[in-house]
């Protein structure tokens, strides 16, 4: 019986900047893992992972900053037509097109077919020029999955190739039975639950990014979160140390990340379990841990933030956003006064702002320059780092719908000119000078502070 054999690609980002804060396609991992549970083979192709061995023969790749993350190599590229009217560089980030052929066609008799992943919706010009570089070499099937897939499907179509668009992957023996005329069977398995992540498929990686929970119960208005998924999963903290140590061990990496949207929902059931679990293991002495993704400075507290610090989690992330009345307009996830909380909670344990930073976006609807400002004058004066973080309109958001419904977006808009570097340009909400001077303001705060 001929085997069967699926490869995964993880395509092209290609943008006027990008950088490696622990990018992973996670769930393209549990694809392959998925996968590999029904009996297929699987390889993989990461186009972004600058741990690639044969990478520095085909390009010069930037040293690591922090914690594994650094700069992308990259290829300026000609802008898309609707992108011509920006005054920057465009660039595709990633492996050099030689290379990802040359891997391309020593599969080209072994590959029944192509799996693409997709993260950010502006992203899609990257995918379509990996998946048109796909369909030269080979002649199999592509599907086209992820994030920008499900949300854009009418888009993802144009591609020319199946577009996969379930976020549970029961659905996948009866899509692969379907297109490829096999007789997978049914699995008795939870693809989050029961499955890890397939980091086996990596020769060689710089860190590792794993997910303890999905799901959210907020409903912040600029948030998809909530609707990406049912309800929230809790993997068992047993599940989650042995791919700690597992993947640790079979790559002899250091930096462990926690993407959670959510993690410290439940977090006497689960969070603070795990916490201990790593310290009860002696794993903090050997790993490094990070929360980059904005956890709820209203849900923390000090045994929490105690046992982060003893578990040597050395990035950690809150969402603050911003300042004023858009603090409970957009959800009521943070105020002011959470953030002063949180803040004191981690000094408290031993934090400073070398460690603990909060996110803040600029250009929400109806967010004033004062309002940014302000949310950067409330992280200096208690000791956090602060990011200024542009905001973009993700498609089907609370804040979207809202935009479309006052003529604010027409709700058709191509997804290129909402990405957050291109909207002061055209969108009538802050320009790119009051953009730049409020980062200037953040940027001088930080040299006044002696951070920089």
């Amino acid at each position: 019986m001929k085997r069967k054999k699926i490869l995964l690609v993880n395509p092209w980002i290609e943008d006027f900047a990008a950088y490696d804060f622990w990018l992973k396609p996670v769930g393209l991992l549990y694809v392959g893992s998925y996968l590999k549970a029904l009996g297929v083979e699987v390889e993989l192709i990461d186009l972004m992972n600058r741990y690639d061995t044969e990478l520095p023969n085909y390009v010069h790749v930037p040293k690591d900053k922090f914690y594994g993350t650094g700069k992308f190599p990259y290829k300026e590229i000609k802008k898309p037509e609707i992108l011509s009217f920006m005054p920057r560089k465009y660039k595709r980030y990633g492996m050099p097109e030689e290379l990802f052929r040359k891997r391309l066609k020593d599969l080209k008799n072994d590959i029944d077919a192509v799996f693409v992943t997709s993260t950010l919706t502006y992203w899609y010009p990257g995918y379509f020029d990996t998946i048109n570089v796909i369909k030269q070499e080979l002649s199999v099937p592509i599907v086209l999955g992820g994030f920008f897939a499900r949300n854009q499907p009418h888009i993802a179509k144009k591609s020319g190739v199946y577009v996969f668009t379930k976020t549970d992957l029961r659905y996948l023996p009866s899509f692969l039975n379907q297109l490829l005329d096999w007789n997978l069977p049914q699995i008795d398995k939870d693809w989050f639950l029961d499955i890890s992540p397939a980091y086996e498929l990596y020769s060689k990686i710089g860190y590792i990014v794993l997910l303890t929970t999905v799901g959210c119960p907020y409903r912040c208005t600029y948030c998809i979160a909530h609707r990406n998924w049912e309800g929230m999963k809790f993997k068992s903290i047993e599940k989650i140390i042995d791919e700690i140590e597992r993947f640790s061990q079979m790559h002899g990496i250091k930096d462990i990340v926690f993407f959670d949207d959510a993690i410290l929902i439940n977090k006497e059931k689960h969070f603070k379990p795990l916490l201990r679990k790593i310290v009860e293991k002696n794993l903090n002495k050997k790993l490094t841990f990070h929360l980059p993704n904005g956890i709820h400075a209203r849900l923390l507290d000090q045994e929490t933030a105690n046992l982060l610090y003893e578990a040597n989690f050395k990035t950690i992330k809150l969402g603050y956003e911003t300042s004023g009345k858009l603090q409970l307009t957009t959800g009521g996830k943070v105020r002011d006064e959470d953030i002063v909380k949180a803040s004191e909670i981690l000094h408290n344990a031993g934090y400073t702002h070398r460690e603990v930073s909060a996110y803040i976006m600029v250009n929400l609807p109806e967010q004033s320059i004062d309002d940014v400002r302000n949310a950067v004058d409330v992280c200096a004066s208690i000791d956090i780092d602060f990011s200024i973080n542009e905001f973009t309109p993700i498609v089907g958001t609370d804040i979207w719908i809202d935009l479309v419904n006052k003529g604010k977006l027409t709700g058709l808009e191509d997804p290129i000119i909402l990405n957050n570097t291109v909207l002061p340009y055209w969108w009538n909400n802050m320009k790119p000078e009051e953009i730049h001077e409020v980062k200037e303001y953040a940027k001088n705060k930080k040299i006044q502070l002696g951070w920089k």
